[in-house]
């Protein structure tokens, strides 16, 4: 034991027995999927080679997170139950490793007991928020989650595409991927959730929406969009359900707000109307492959932008 408030483990564990307990992320269903979403097969298998196949430890610890608030032990060894479930805040690349060897590894482990799905959430950004591996999806869902108070206009953004991919009259309805696991899903909240939080930012700075009146401006905006193509809707190939493309139409609306100064004047009708005047040709399957990264978007915006304003 660590430590005893909030009780703290370090113990010794088989990689077999952890690969069956364990979870990336304490909101995917799936932990198996969660893990091929979050590492890299190549690195993965890398570790096994170069470590659980020659024999060797690992020079550190896994760190691991459970809401169990306690442990019984039995002659100075810790009991852990086969129900056991554990949050891998850190080395997942180590542990994936496991199932790419024959050779069984013993895993150092640090155990925070006793956290909620928040405090679990907290940990694993304050160790993983700069590493390139997590999803971009998936740390936008822990925003949503832990809520910092240093940065209001991501958790603002993070909750209105929740609700996005949540409210019944909206045009996502359970068509955006929260945390990045979903494959069949285009449409991720990793793509979304930056261009929302720099509008929300800006309009703060010159009006007060409520949260409500946001996701009714949302709502009603990419009602619109919809409209333009209801039967490409849902379709990653059609001219506006593309991540690039959205990415930029919000952009777009933050140019309407700040022009109007006022939510309620950009009615269904309205914003109907300004999103017409867009060529879709603007947008063929070309253009917009061709616009990569932040410079293709600004590239895609700059060009509506001409035509609707």
């Amino acid at each position: 034991m660590l430590q005893t408030a909030p009780l703290v483990y370090l113990t010794v564990l088989p990689g077999s027995w952890l690969l069956k307990h364990t979870t990336p992320s304490w909101r995917m269903k799936d932990p198996q999927k969660g893990f091929q979403r979050i590492v890299r097969q190549d690195r993965a298998r890398q570790i096994a080679r170069t470590v659980l196949d020659r024999g060797r430890t690992f020079p550190n610890a896994i760190t691991l997170a459970t809401n169990v608030r306690s442990l019984s032990s039995d002659d100075g060894q810790i009991v852990l139950p086969d129900s056991s479930k554990f949050l891998v805040v850190d080395g997942q690349h180590r542990l994936w490793a496991q199932n790419f060897s024959t050779k069984e590894g013993q895993y150092a482990c640090i155990m925070h007991l006793g956290k909620t799905e928040k405090e679990m959430a907290e940990l694993f950004l304050e160790i993983n928020d700069n590493q390139r591996r997590v999803p971009s999806s998936l740390r936008w869902d822990l925003v949503r989650l832990v809520r910092p108070a240093s940065d209001q206009s991501a958790v603002t953004a993070a909750e209105l595409v929740y609700e996005l991919a949540t409210r019944t009259d909206s045009p996502f309805y359970f068509a955006i991927d929260l945390t990045g696991e979903q494959k069949d899903v285009s449409i991720k909240q990793g793509s979304l959730a930056p261009e929302i939080k720099t509008l929300v930012g800006r309009v703060n700075k010159v009006l007060e929406p409520t949260f409500e009146e946001y996701a009714a401006l949302l709502i009603r905006f990419f009602s619109a969009v919809r409209s333009l193509n209801p039967s490409g809707w849902g379709d990653p190939s059609s001219t506006y359900y593309k991540a690039r493309v959205l990415r930029a139409l919000i952009r777009l609306l933050l140019d309407l707000v700040l022009k109007t100064r006022s939510l309620e004047k950009l009615s269904s009708t309205y914003l109907l109307g300004k999103l017409k005047k867009i060529d879709p040709d603007t947008l063929s399957e070309e253009r917009v492959r061709a616009a990569q990264g932040s410079a293709g978007v600004t590239d895609l915006y700059a060009e509506m932008k001409s035509q609707v304003l």
